[in-house]
Order: structure tokens, then C-alpha cells, then sequence
């Protein structure tokens, strides 16, 4: 033997092992062997591990799902039965779409976050023209019983009309009572009393009211839907803490101020 031309042993692969399925699920043997021969220690039917893939998913699915819905809202349906599927081991294993629907909250029919369109109604017949600019009414405190809010009118001014609440009430009394109306010359002129009592046909009209109900912020104003707090009738009284009101029009049957009422002009 000479130079680079030696003579290489030659190693033969051995040729590939064949296996068939045997009566033990999962479990092979060499072909041709005898039934309980064993083909070796670890081997089993790739489908096996297929099988084992797919339940892990399913697991692991649910817990996934499981994790990312802490909200009660979230509602997922439990995890399903293995699918045919896999027990058959097949090689490409199926996992079950999970159900989950997300529900939304039912707003409740009634509550503070509830708010109301007033209707339109029409003025009194023989409605005087009003002041296109509102008196200011305030005071202490004004309890209103039997009140009721009849909605939205247009008074007549003297260029046009002026958009307003229309209350009817068939008492009121308003603490430490101040209405400022204008006056001549330029002038403000100034009602004041102690205590004001109102009753007998009585209604007014405001394109403006405020004041706290049960040391709530409440504004009533035409162009606002009524607050869920605010009944538009209520045979109790209602008591509204720091009154406010840009008042258009008023009309009485009987008025009564303790002690009388005082007038002056600024």
C-alpha cells in the first residue's frame, strides 16, 4: 500500500429498526419479534407524546384563561372533556375554544345618576311681559312642600321671550329671605327679612335655581335634565340648604314676612 490510496475499512449504518404496535396502548416492538418482547427501555409511540402535548395545552389554557379574568364580570365556560381527538392521539392535537363573554353592567332603573328631560309647556293665558333681566332670591335655607315642576315655558319680554323653569308649591319658607330686583336709576333695590312665608297658589319661575339637597350639590336650570335626586313632585317637604335662584316671575295668594320686610336701595 502506497501514498493516499489506502484501502479505508468501510463501517456499514445499521439498517433501521421497524416497530409495530403491540396490545399494550402506547407501547411497541421490534418487527418480528415475539409478542412480549420489549423494544427497549423509554420507547414509546410518538403519538403518545402527542397525546401528552395536547393535554398540557389544555391545562395550560385554563389556567392561562384562569389568570387574565380577575374581574367577576369576565365569565368564561369551564374547560371541555379531552376531545376525541386526542384520545385517538392524533399527531396535531385540538384544544377547545375557551367561551368567555364579557358582561355588561345593567345600568339600575332609578339612583342619582339618573336624569330626566323636562317637558315644554305652554304660558298662562294673560302671562304678563317680564324682565328680560331676573331678580336674585337668596337665603339660608328654603323648605318647599307640595312641590311640583311642571317644565319649561317661554315668557314674554319685551324683545321676545325668556326660557324658564316653572315651579307650583303649596308652601315654602325661606330663612334669612334677600331679593335684589333692579331699581331706578341704575339703582338695586333690596328685600329683606328674617324669615319669608309663601303659600296659596303659589308658583314661580326661575332660569336659574341652586342650592344643596342633603349636602348635595343640586342645579336646575332649563337647559339641564332634571337630577335623579330632584322628584318633579313631592308631597313632603324638601329642604335645600343655601338657595339660589335667578327668579323671572312669581305669583301668590298670600305672602307673609317675620319681621315685615325691609326695602332699601344700593
Amino acid at each position: 500500500m502506497s501514498g493516499g490510496d489506502g484501502i479505508r475499512p468501510r463501517v456499514a449504518p445499521p439498517a433501521p429498526a421497524r416497530y409495530e404496535e403491540t396490545g399494550r396502548p402506547g407501547m411497541l416492538r421490534r418487527a418480528g419479534g415475539p409478542e412480549g418482547a420489549s423494544p427497549g427501555p423509554g420507547r414509546r409511540d410518538p403519538r403518545f407524546f402527542a397525546m401528552l402535548i395536547g393535554l398540557l395545552g389544555l391545562l395550560g389554557c385554563a389556567a392561562a384563561v384562569a389568570l387574565a379574568a380577575p374581574d367577576p364580570a369576565l365569565a368564561c365556560a369551564p374547560a371541555t372533556d379531552v376531545p376525541p381527538s386526542i384520545e385517538a392521539a392524533t399527531a396535531r392535537p385540538t384544544v377547545p375554544a375557551t367561551d368567555c363573554t364579557t358582561q355588561k353592567p345593567t345600568p339600575s332603573p332609578g339612583g342619582v345618576g339618573v336624569r330626566k328631560r323636562l317637558p315644554w309647556i305652554a304660558a298662562e293665558p294673560g302671562q304678563p311681559v317680564v324682565a328680560a333681566t331676573p331678580s336674585k332670591l337668596t337665603g339660608s335655607a328654603m323648605t318647599i312642600t307640595g312641590l311640583r315642576i311642571e317644565g319649561i315655558v317661554d315668557l314674554p319680554v319685551t324683545e321676545g321671550t325668556l326660557k324658564a323653569l316653572k315651579f307650583t308649591v303649596d308652601h315654602a319658607v325661606i330663612d334669612h329671605f334677600l331679593l335684589r330686583s333692579p331699581g331706578p336709576a341704575g339703582k338695586t333695590m333690596r328685600f329683606a327679612t328674617d324669615r319669608l312665608t309663601v303659600q296659596g297658589d303659589f308658583a314661580f319661575y326661575a332660569t336659574h335655581f341652586s342650592g344643596r339637597l342633603l349636602g348635595i350639590e343640586i342645579t336646575l336650570t332649563p337647559e339641564l335634565p332634571l337630577p335623579g335626586v330632584i322628584p318633579m313632585t313631592s308631597a313632603s317637604p324638601i329642604t335645600f340648604t343655601d338657595p339660589a335662584i335667578d327668579l323671572a316671575y312669581v305669583t301668590s295668594e298670600m305672602l307673609a314676612a317675620r319681621p315685615k320686610l325691609k326695602l332699601t336701595l344700593d
